[in-house]
């Protein structure tokens, strides 16, 4: 490795340059990784842009290998992503080749990605724009690399684009109150919305450039404001002089706010709910944002490259055009053979509710359900901005809507589309690497989101459960389950032959055919006037595309249904529902036969959304059935198979019968695979396997924007968008407690160091941490208890009324006249299947069932009575005391008669006895027996993970200090601190000392106690002096702590001189304060008096009351404070 530094003209600051060229030896490389991490420390290196490029010789995950090993990171791998995190460094934007070398044969090509370019935040943060290009190799075997650090990109007029930050100006929605009512327009109710909003954009734009232009450079001239006016104040108080701090806060923290909620939209960060200010975390999602998504440069098909905006966004306008747009050829359907499939008939009920009047109470609600910080349509009005207006606005919103409903005729302007390109890979530089997210009106969302809701009660009835996707109750986790057991075994030798095809479906809801959909509307005999609005919604659309933040061309489509619109979802996998039908018809009369272990339940594929599996017995004739029908609806639905993206998996087959199939052309693939996000296996996952899960974690953890997060944010990112990506796999799998451990274990670090490498001082234990606000945690959610529960929803769909695939499986090949609580574990069982076994003893304690007739519910086995299971509570006896056998049935203990159970022989068989004369004999005329799930003697009216996991997890009794703590309208971070302090884990010397560190053990502040919390914080005379302070502000005469809870019996207490809520912000505020002198005078030397402390003190009290201003409890605060 050779570094240097590097001075660019243009540019004030020096970067650094390192050049690598790395050993083919693994362990000869450990070397280089050490250096690389060394040098990220260096003081030569440190807090300067550094770029790391060149031949790393070792890829760093499992995709950057072609042909792909496995789904597992290797121990190399695994190296250099540790040395990545250790130094602190990332891939820069890239484009061009997604290898970078290969090994030049024609036979067993092998390609890689061995060259990278590498670097730190300080890079991205100086070079927001910069990014790599890896081009052809040439007369090499490596790729060659561009660096560009600078691209121009030409300014153009923006589209008009309300931000939300506007609605935090109290003058605001008065102005557009007056605008709106001095408005007159004649015309149709919608032909009057959409002229009243266009007309509301100038004195919008007038208004936000009045008061919030250049929002960066203003808010820190308003804070520049708010320290003059301060330093003027305490020179000479005076009661004008306060009134203009005062004042002069009041606004700086408005624009604080406006920054930050501009921010938080651009950057589309939605987590973020509250906390400390968060602003800089944005403004690195912006950046970070813009950086990923801008468009360099594009290819197409032919190898011409276009590099200019006008270029990119001509070749943009083109291809979407053409994609959406253009001659659809003549329907190759018949509406009988798509009803006949269907077979599906809507009631009259369902005819009454779907063309029914929405009231406008239903519009209202579908206006204020909308998501919140999404992306506005074309004109530009965000859901907030309705919202907040509703009042004068909302009525005239609704007429307009209800217009449509009546005419069935929508305004061009409403169905405008702007298409938005997001990058699939990350080095997107083909259109066709982009996915376009259609951004649509706010109007035109609440009408498709009405007509969504409608067409969903019809659909749920249709759909058969081969589908899970978008269906409400149907779980994507039983498709992966389920594809677990069928493909359970390929890795054996001697097995029935077998196979599967993973069928990739190209640019799928781009290309479905409007008529098609229409035609599978008609097929469910749904009112012709429903379909028409229906039709109105998908066929009238206009588009434009959204390139680097401009809006080029207009065009019309002809087919494919947008994403991002409510409808699509629905109207799509009623689509699929034809396919679904016609492949099962196919197998029904043997046109294709059914894979081992399938036929009599007659499973033949999977399906969520366009992902698509098919089980088959792997002969080659029953694939060519697969093929056929993939035609036969590639041409009724307009939707083809990508055939070099959809893979056979087979099992079981001679050389013949394999070398038949692979005829077809279909790729060969192998075990683990990624089935919708997660692994598919044939065996148990081994943890190395669980890598996919292992791997993405650091990258939300490591970001450079995630570091400039506040303790508040930190907690926030682990409780949502970690434990989102969590709970994707554990809502599935039981994960190995290795595997929880080390989630555990990121997120423990992150949260107190804010990095997942380098030292950490954890003040609290990950189980502490994990337990409930009140119980004195921070409630976060303990990973391995949370997998529990939300595992045992698939014990429960085994005993629920649940009619899914998966249930249906173990039932028919386990379940058959025995009880689940009594199966044995055998050795030829899927690893998920075994997992779930050994959960029964935890779940029988929730499943309870109510005897109807009788024939479902296990005599020995389900807890049908108080006394609970029988077998345990009358022991293996039982069965011949009672001459009942062990797999019984609760109706097989009694006839026409009664009970038929011989007289009792113990105190629990008389207490069975006394039971069973306060229940009705089963017999046929009585319902079906019924399963409860009941937690804590509290029936659940079905499975709910949340009573149960906060059941099942570690408790601790409720805390008498927690409501001083955490309270509406706490500082995160003073509360954060308090916390801490609270369980006594600051610190302190005499801690420290504890350890065995050698430290002095004197209190900074007085030299002569032991340095302890209570003598820090509370009374030692340094302290004493400031509370003496604070005090007297709060109407006390004198008062002192003694101990920790004499504060705690203070922030608490009941009285008139000042309220509660401020002596809680007063008190954490004092406390923070002084340690953060504490450690000033001991890291920096610096030392301050209690009277300087305090106008610090003064100043963060004064701050958070006027940010939380709006809250009721804190209306009056600050006259208690400054009175």
């Amino acid at each position: 490795m050779v570094t240097c530094e590097v001075r660019l003209p243009e540019y004030q600051n020096p970067c650094v340059v390192s050049f690598v060229y790395a050993s083919n030896e693994a362990v000869v490389r450990r070397a280089l990784w050490a250096d690389i991490i060394a040098l990220s420390s260096d003081q030569r290196v440190r807090g300067k842009s550094w770029i790391l490029l060149g031949d790393f010789n070792q890829v760093l995950r499992p995709s950057e290998h072609y042909p792909a090993p496995s789904l597992n990171v290797n121990r190399a791998s695994r190296e250099l992503n540790d040395c990545l995190l250790d130094a602190a460094l990332s891939d820069l934007t890239f484009r061009g080749c997604s290898f970078t070398w290969w090994n030049r044969r024609s036979t067993g090509a092998v390609a890689k990605k061995l060259d990278r370019v590498l670097v730190n935040d300080q890079w991205d943060l100086d070079f927001p724009s910069a990014f790599a290009n890896f081009g052809e190799p040439s007369f090499s075997d490596h790729a060659s690399c561009e660096v560009s650090l600078q691209h121009v990109i030409q300014r153009a007029k923006k589209p008009f684009k309300f931000f939300n930050f506007l609605l935090q100006n109290n003058d605001f929605v008065p102005m557009i109150a007056n605008q709106w009512f001095s408005l007159n327009v004649v015309g149709s109710d919608m032909f009057r919305l959409s002229k009243k909003l266009k007309a509301l954009k100038n004195p919008i734009r007038t208004f936000t450039k009045s008061n919030f232009s250049d929002l960066e450079k203003r808010t820190a001239e308003a804070h520049e404001e708010v320290i003059h006016a301060q330093s003027l104040l305490l020179s000479n108080p005076s009661s004008s002089l306060a009134e203009r701090e005062i004042e002069a806060t009041r606004k700086w923290h408005i624009l604080v706010k406006a920054e930050e909620a501009f921010l938080q939209q651009k950057s589309r960060v939605s987590w973020l709910r509250e906390g400390d200010s968060n602003s800089a975390y944005f403004h690195r999602m912006v950046a970070t944002r813009t950086s990923i998504n801008h468009i360099h440069y594009l290819q197409d098909s032919a190898g011409t490259r276009f590099d200019s905006q006008p270029e990119i966004q001509g070749h943009c306008v083109d291809y979407f055009a053409e994609l959406l747009g253009g001659v659809v050829s003549q329907s190759l359907f018949l509406q009988e053979d798509i009803s006949a499939l269907l077979a599906s008939d809507c009631s009259l009920e369902q005819n009454a509710m779907l063309i029914s009047e929405f009231s406008s109470q239903k519009i209202k609600d579908a206006f204020f359900s909308l998501p919140r910080n999404k992306t506005c349509g074309p004109d530009g009005f965000t859901a907030e901005f309705f919202i907040s207006c509703w009042n004068f606005i909302g009525p005239e919103v609704i007429a307009a809507v209800k217009e449509f409903f009546r005419s069935g005729k929508i305004l061009k302007q409403w169905n405008a589309t702007s298409l938005v390109l997001i990058p699939k890979v990350t080095n997107a530089v083909s259109t066709k690497d982009f996915r376009p997210i259609s951004c649509l009106n706010t109007v035109y969302k609440v009408i498709s989101k009405l007509l969504a809701s409608r067409l969903q009660q019809v659909l749920s009835s249709v759909i058969s459960h081969s589908q899970s996707a978008f269906m409400p109750g149907r779980l994507l986790a039983e498709n992966v389950l389920l594809a677990t057991e069928i493909v359970h075994g390929y890795n054996r030798r001697n097995i029935d032959p077998r196979a599967m095809l993973k069928v990739d479906l190209r640019k799928a809801f781009d290309t479905v055919r409007w008529d098609f959909v229409e035609a599978t509307l008609k097929g469910l005999h749904l009112p012709q006037k429903f379909i028409d609005w229906i039709l109105e919604c998908i066929s009238t659309p206009t588009f434009s595309v959204v390139v680097n933040g401009q809006s080029s061309g207009f065009f019309k489509s002809t087919k494919g249904l947008r994403q991002g619109d409510s409808l699509s979802p629905y109207l799509f996998v009623l689509t699929m529902e034809v396919f679904s039908r016609l492949l099962k018809s196919r197998f029904d009369s043997d046109y294709i036969v059914h894979h081992p272990r399938t036929s009599e339940l007659k499973i033949s594929h999977l399906m969520f959304a366009d992902d698509v599996m098919i089980f088959f017995d792997g002969s080659s004739s029953s694939l060519h059935g697969i093929s056929e029908t993939l035609d036969d609806f590639s041409s009724w639905s307009g939707l083809c198979m990508n055939q070099e993206k959809t893979h056979l998996y087979h099992a079981g087959l001679d050389h013949m019968e394999a070398a038949a199939i692979t005829s077809y052309g279909f790729p060969i693939g192998s075990f683990p695979i990624r089935y919708l996000g997660l692994p598919l296996m044939h065996r148990k996952l081994k943890i190395s396997e669980y890598s996919p899960l292992l791997d993405k974690l650091p990258g939300r953890f490591k970001s450079w924007a995630v570091r400039s997060l506040s303790f508040a944010g930190r907690l926030q990112l682990i409780s949502s968008v970690v434990s989102g990506t969590v709970n994707f796999w554990i809502t599935t799998f039981m994960l190995p407690k290795g595997c929880i451990k080390k989630i555990e274990s990121m997120c423990n670090r992150f949260l107190w160091s804010g990095a997942i490498e380098g030292p950490c001082l954890t003040k609290v234990s990950w189980s502490s941490v994990c337990l409930p606000k009140k119980e004195g945690g921070l409630g976060l959610r303990c990973f391995s208890v949370w997998n529990t529960a939300l595992c045992l929803r698939f014990i429960w769909l085994m005993f629920s009324t649940s009619d899914s695939l998966w249930v249906a499986w173990h039932k028919f090949h386990y379940l058959q006249r025995k009880s689940f609580w009594a199966l044995e574990e055998n050795q030829r069982d899927s690893w998920t299947w075994k997992s779930l076994l050994r959960l029964r003893p935890l779940a029988e304690n929730f499943i309870k069932c109510r005897v109807g007739n009788g024939r479902t519910a296990s005599f020995w086995f389900d807890t049908w009575s108080p006394i609970g299971p029988l077998i345990k509570a009358l022991g293996h006896d039982g069965p011949r005391n009672l001459r009942l056998p062990l797999n019984a049935l609760v109706a097989e203990a009694c006839d026409t008669q009664g009970w038929t159970l011989p007289s009792p022989r113990s105190d629990v068989a008389l207490d069975l006895h006394a039971f069973l004369t306060t229940i009705s004999v089963p017999n046929t005329s009585l319902v079906p027996d019924t399963y409860d799930w009941v937690v804590n003697g509290v029936n659940c009216r079905g499975y709910s993970s949340k009573i149960t996991w906060d059941f099942i997890k570690p408790r601790e009794n409720e805390k008498d200090w927690y409501k001083s703590i955490w309270f509406k309208g706490s500082t995160p971070k003073l509360s954060f601190f308090m916390w801490v302090a609270q369980l006594n884990r600051l610190p302190t010397r005499m801690r420290l000392a504890s350890w065995g560190l050698n430290v002095p053990t004197t209190c900074c502040f007085c030299s002569t106690e032991n340095e302890t919390r209570d003598h820090l914080l509370l009374r030692c005379d340094f302290s004493k002096e400031l509370w003496s302070v604070v005090h007297s502000r709060l109407g006390y005469l004198s008062f002192s702590f003694h101990s920790w809870s004499d504060l705690i019996a203070w922030m608490k207490e009941n009285t008139d001189r000042a309220p509660c809520t401020l002596r809680k912000l007063v008190a954490q505020a004092t406390v923070y304060t002084l340690w953060i002198e504490r450690n000033n005078r001991i890291f920096t030397g610096v030392s301050s008096t209690p009277g300087q402390i305090f106008r610090v003190l003064d100043r963060l009290i004064k701050n958070s009351i006027t940010a939380r201003r709006s809250r009721n409890s804190f209306g009056n605060l600050m006259i208690s404070w400054l009175q």
